[in-house]
C-alpha cells in the first residue's frame, strides 16, 4: 500500500512538472492515499498547497467540501498519533471551513488554538476578521482586531483592508474612513486596494464627490488606479443622474485610455447608458460609433442600451436601422431589444410597426417575456382593429405567463 501510495506521489509531481494541472479528484485522492498509508506529514502538505493557490495547482484546484472533510480526518489522525498541529495546518483547516460555510466548527478551532497556547498568525485573524466582516458581524471584527493587538501581532494592510470593506458593507462609511485615516499612524500604508473599497463604498452611498476627491488623491501619493478604480468611479458617476458628473465620467473614461487600460464593452455600455438616462444621446451616439475604434464590438445589452435611448428621443427610425446593424454584426436581438423598440412605436401610435416586430420576434424565436404581454395589452386597447382581428398578431407558445405578468402589469 506505502509503495503503490509512493508511485502516485511521484506520478502527481510528474503531472505538475509537465504542466497538467491536478483537478479536485486528483488531489482529494491523493491526500486520501497518504492518509491511508500513514504520511500525514506530506498530505498536510498537499493540502496546504492547495489552501495556498499555489500556481502549480491552478484557481480550479482549491478545496471542496470533500477535501476539507479528509482534511478534518487528517487533522484528527495528527492529534491521535501525538502529532501537534501546527499554526499553519490550524489555519489552513479554519480558512477551509470558512469557505464551505462551516462557521461554528471554524470558530470551534479558533478557540481551541488559544485554549492549547498556540499563538495564531496574522494569517489566523485575517481568516476570523474576513469571516466575521462578510457575515456583517463588523464591532465581532473590531473585537479580534484588538485581540491581535494585545498578542502582539501586528495587523497588515489586508487586515485593515477587510475592516475596510466590512464597515462599507453594513454601510458605516464614517467608521471606514476613519479606520483608513489612521492606518498610516499604525504603520500601514493605505493600497490600491484600500482606496477602491473605500472609493466604492463612497459611491455606493451616493457620496461622488468624496469618492472624486480620494481619486485625486491617488496620483500625489503615487498610487497607480486600477481598472477597478476606473470602473467603480464610473458606475458611481452614472448612477447618479446628475450632467456635471456624466462629464466627469466621459473624462474618466478618455484619460482611462490615455493610460493604456484595455476599455472592455461593459464599461463603454455602462458609459452609453449613463449618457442616454442624461438626454446626452448626441454624445452617446458618437461614443457608440467610435467603437471600432477602440477595437470593441457592441454585445446585445450595448445595442439594446442604444435602441433605448434612441427610442425615448423619438428617433425611432435610428433605433430600427440599429437592429439591422445587429443582423449584420451577427448580433441576435433578445427580448429586451424588441421590447424596447415595440415600446417606443407604441408611444408613437404606429401600430403597425409593433406588430410587425411581434412578427419578427416570433419568426426569430424569441419568446416574450411579461413586458412582452403588456405591450400587447396596450396595442389592443389602444387599436380596437387587432382587438377584432386576434389573426393578426402571432402565436407564441409560452408555458405559463400568467404569474410574471401580474407581477409585471400589476
Amino acid at each position: 500500500m506505502e509503495r503503490r501510495v509512493l508511485k502516485a506521489t511521484k506520478l502527481f509531481r510528474k503531472m505538475i512538472a509537465f504542466g497538467c494541472k491536478p483537478n479536485l479528484i486528483s488531489c482529494g485522492t491523493l491526500i486520501n492515499g497518504l492518509c491511508l498509508a500513514g504520511n500525514t506529514s506530506l498530505a498536510v502538505k498537499v493540502f496546504e498547497e492547495m489552501i495556498n493557490g499555489n500556481a502549480a495547482f491552478g484557481h480550479m484546484c482549491k478545496p471542496n467540501i470533500v477535501v476539507y472533510d479528509e482534511a478534518k480526518e487528517l487533522f484528527l489522525e495528527m492529534k491521535s498519533r501525538n502529532i501537534n498541529p501546527n499554526v499553519v495546518v490550524y489555519s489552513s483547516l479554519i480558512h477551509g471551513l470558512c469557505c464551505v460555510g462551516n462557521w461554528n466548527e471554524a470558530k470551534g478551532l479558533f478557540i481551541e488554538m488559544l485554549d492549547q497556547g498556540l499563538q495564531p498568525n496574522v494569517v489566523t485573524f485575517n481568516v476570523i476578521i474576513d469571516e466575521l466582516c462578510k457575515k456583517g458581524r463588523i464591532d465581532k471584527a473590531n473585537v479580534v482586531l484588538e485581540m491581535m493587538v494585545q498578542r502582539s501581532v501586528n495587523p497588515s494592510t489586508i487586515t485593515y483592508n477587510l475592516l475596510l470593506d466590512g464597515f462599507c458593507l453594513v454601510g458605516r462609511i464614517d467608521d471606514a474612513k476613519k479606520l483608513f485615516v489612521s492606518m498610516t499612524s499604525k504603520g500601514c500604508k493605505p493600497n490600491d486596494y484600500s482606496y477602491n473599497i473605500l472609493i466604492k463604498g463612497y459611491c455606493k452611498n451616493g457620496s461622488i464627490d468624496e469618492a472624486m476627491s480620494l481619486y485625486k488623491e491617488l496620483v500625489p501619493k503615487a498610487i497607480r488606479p486600477t481598472i477597478v478604480t476606473y470602473n467603480t468611479l464610473l458606475a458611481g458617476l452614472l448612477h447618479v443622474n446628475k450632467n456635471g458628473y456624466h462629464s466627469e465620467a466621459l473624462e474618466i473614461f478618455y484619460n482611462l485610455e490615455n493610460c493604456k487600460f484595455k476599455v472592455n464593452i461593459e464599461i463603454v455600455s455602462c458609459l452609453v447608458d449613463g449618457l442616454c438616462k442624461a438626454k446626452r444621446i448626441e454624445t452617446a451616439w458618437e461614443l457608440f460609433e467610435k467603437l471600432p475604434h477602440y477595437h470593441l464590438v457592441p454585445n446585445v445589452v450595448t445595442y439594446s442600451i442604444m435602441i433605448n435611448g434612441l427610442c425615448k428621443v423619438g428617433q425611432l427610425e435610428k433605433a430600427s436601422d440599429i437592429l439591422l446593424d445587429m443582423d449584420k454584426s451577427g448580433v441576435f436581438p433578445d427580448v429586451v431589444t424588441f421590447n424596447t423598440l415595440m415600446h417606443g412605436f407604441l408611444k408613437n401610435n404606429d401600430m403597425p410597426k409593433v406588430v410587425e416586430l411581434l412578427h419578427e420576434m416570433a419568426q426569430r424565436n424569441v419568446m416574450p417575456d411579461a413586458s412582452t404581454f403588456c405591450i400587447v395589452v396596450e396595442l389592443l386597447s389602444k387599436d380596437e382593429k387587432y382587438l377584432e382581428n386576434l389573426n393578426l398578431l402571432p402565436s407564441f407558445a409560452v408555458k405559463d405567463p400568467t404569474r410574471e405578468l401580474h407581477d409585471e402589469c400589476k
